[in-house]
C-alpha cells in the first residue's frame, strides 16, 4: 500500500469517526445528565474551562506561566513614566551647569560604565533616573562615577555634553599606559566583550573603592531606577546587614537591585519533588473519597466516580496548577530575601566595601568572563550570602545589546536578547506616586 493510499484511508477513517461521534453527542449528553456522577463531571468540566479562561486573562504578565503573553508582559508601564522624568531632569541639567558637591566620604558610590551603542543611547535615562527626585541630603550621600569605557571617548555621543560633568561627581576616562591602551584597542577591534567587560567592571569598581564609600553599586548604562530608589536601597542594605550572621559564615557578597523573574518558575531539576507532591494529592483525594464512602456515602461515590476523580479530575487540576505559573500562585512578597539561585542578571549589584575588594581581586585574577558570571562563581565558591530587593529597584530598558547578537539563540517572544532581560515586577510600581 502506497503512502497516498494510507493518507486517503486515514482521511476517510477520520471523517467517519468524527461523523459518528457528532451524531452520538446528543445521546451521550442525555445519558451523562441522567446520572448524578455525570452531572457532577459536567459541572467540573464547565468550572475547569472557566478557570482556564480566568488564568489566561489574569496570568498573562507572568513569565513563568503557560498563559504568558509577551504583548502584556513586556509592556512598558511604569518605566515609560520614569523615562519621561529622567528626560526632564537631564533637560534641566543641560541649562544648569553648576557642579555637584559631595562629601569626602559618601555613603554610596554608584559606578556606571558606558560605551556608545549603535543607534539609541540609554545612559542619560540611567543617570537621570538615579538623580531625579533625590533630596539635597540624599544627593550629598552619593558619589556618582560615570566611566566612558572607550579608548577613543569622543566616539561616545555623550562625551562632549556639558550636563554629564554637571551631574557626575567623577567622569572617568582611561588613564593607562600606551601598552595597555593598545591592548584595549585590540579588544575593541576584536569585540572581545568577555575580556574587556571584565576589565572595565574592575576599572570602575576600583575607582568607587577609592571614594571610601562603605557601599558600592555598579550599574549597566541601559538601566532605569525607580523613584525613591536610594532610601529603599539603603533600607534594604540595613536589612541585609541585620539578617546576615556577623560572627558565623563568610558574610554577604551583594544586594541585587535588579533581577528578572523569568528564571523563578518551575525547575526541571526538581521534577521528583513536583511528582511526589502530585502523587500525594491524588492519593490523599482518593483516600478521602474512600473514607467518605465508609461513612455512608456509598450511593454518591461509586467506583467510577472514584476512578474519574483520582485519574482524570485531580491530574487535570494539577496540570492547570503548573500551567498557571509559579509566580502567579506563589507571588514574591516585597522585601529583602536571599536569592542564591536563579538570580539574573548583573545589571545592578550593590557590594559592601570589604566585598568590593574581594570582587576586584577575582576579576583581576580571572581577567575574562561576563561580570555577572564571575560574581556568581565567586559567591558559589566561597559560600557568600546573596540578597535581593523585591520588587526590583532597577529596570533594564536596553533593546540593543552593546555585545551584539540581539536576535541570537536566546531570543524568543519576538523580542531581542537584551529585551528579555526584564523585571516584570518593576512595571507594577505606581506611576502616580512617582
Amino acid at each position: 500500500m502506497g503512502i497516498g493510499n494510507v493518507l486517503r484511508w486515514l482521511a476517510t477513517s477520520t471523517r467517519r469517526i468524527v461523523h459518528q461521534t457528532w451524531n452520538e453527542i446528543p445521546e451521550l449528553a442525555h445519558q451523562t445528565l441522567r446520572t448524578q456522577g455525570g452531572r457532577a463531571f459536567l459541572i467540573f468540566v464547565v468550572v475547569y474551562v472557566l478557570t482556564t479562561f480566568y488564568c489566561a486573562h489574569t496570568f498573562k504578565r507572568d513569565p513563568t506561566s503557560a498563559f504568558f503573553d509577551p504583548r502584556y508582559g513586556y509592556e512598558r508601564i511604569y518605566s515609560l513614566k520614569r523615562q519621561e522624568q529622567a528626560e526632564v531632569f537631564i533637560a534641566a541639567a543641560r541649562s544648569n551647569h553648576s557642579a555637584v558637591n559631595t562629601p569626602q566620604t559618601p555613603k554610596l558610590c554608584v559606578g556606571i560604565s558606558t560605551i556608545g551603542r549603535p543607534g539609541k543611547q540609554y545612559v542619560s535615562y540611567t543617570i537621570g533616573s538615579l538623580l531625579e527626585g533625590l533630596t539635597e541630603q540624599e544627593r550629598a550621600e552619593i558619589h556618582l562615577v560615570t566611566f566612558i569605557a572607550q579608548t577613543n571617548p569622543s566616539l561616545h555621543p555623550i562625551y562632549e555634553e556639558q550636563w554629564l560633568e554637571a551631574v557626575s561627581d567623577d567622569v572617568m576616562l582611561y588613564n593607562v599606559s600606551k601598552e595597555t591602551l593598545g591592548y584595549l584597542q585590540g579588544l575593541e577591534r576584536g569585540r572581545d566583550y568577555r575580556v574587556k567587560g571584565a576589565h572595565d567592571y574592575a576599572y570602575v569598581l576600583e575607582r568607587c573603592i577609592e571614594s571610601k564609600a562603605p557601599y558600592i553599586a555598579i550599574l549597566d548604562d541601559d538601566t532605569l531606577a525607580v523613584a525613591g530608589w536610594y532610601p529603599r536601597a539603603m533600607a534594604a542594605v540595613g536589612r541585609a546587614e541585620a539578617d546576615t550572621p556577623q560572627k558565623q559564615g563568610p558574610g554577604w557578597l551583594y544586594l541585587r537591585l535588579f533581577f528578572t523573574e523569568e528564571f523563578l518558575g518551575w525547575h526541571s531539576e526538581l521534577w521528583h519533588v513536583y511528582l511526589r507532591y502530585s502523587l500525594a494529592v491524588s492519593l490523599g483525594t482518593g483516600l478521602a473519597l474512600i473514607a467518605l464512602r465508609s461513612c455512608g456515602w456509598q450511593s454518591l461515590i461509586s467506583d467510577r466516580i472514584l476512578f474519574v476523580t483520582c485519574f482524570v479530575c485531580v491530574p487535570a487540576c494539577i496540570g492547570l496548577y503548573f500551567l498557571a505559573g509559579r509566580l502567579s500562585l506563589h507571588p514574591l512578597k516585597p522585601g529583602v530575601y536571599q536569592m542564591p539561585r536563579y538570580g539574573c542578571c548583573g545589571q545592578a549589584l550593590l557590594f559592601p566595601r570589604d566585598m568590593a575588594f574581594v570582587v576586584l581581586a577575582r576579576f583581576r585574577e580571572r581577567g575574562i568572563g561576563f561580570p555577572d558570571a564571575l560574581v556568581e562563581e565567586l559567591a558559589n565558591e566561597k559560600g557568600y550570602m546573596r540578597w535581593a530587593v523585591i520588587p526590583s529597584l532597577i529596570q533594564h530598558i536596553g533593546s540593543i545589546s552593546s555585545k551584539g547578537d540581539d536576535f541570537g539563540a536566546m531570543a524568543k517572544h519576538a523580542v531581542s536578547v537584551a529585551e528579555k532581560i526584564w523585571s516584570f515586577g518593576f512595571e507594577m510600581y505606581d506611576a502616580s506616586k512617582g
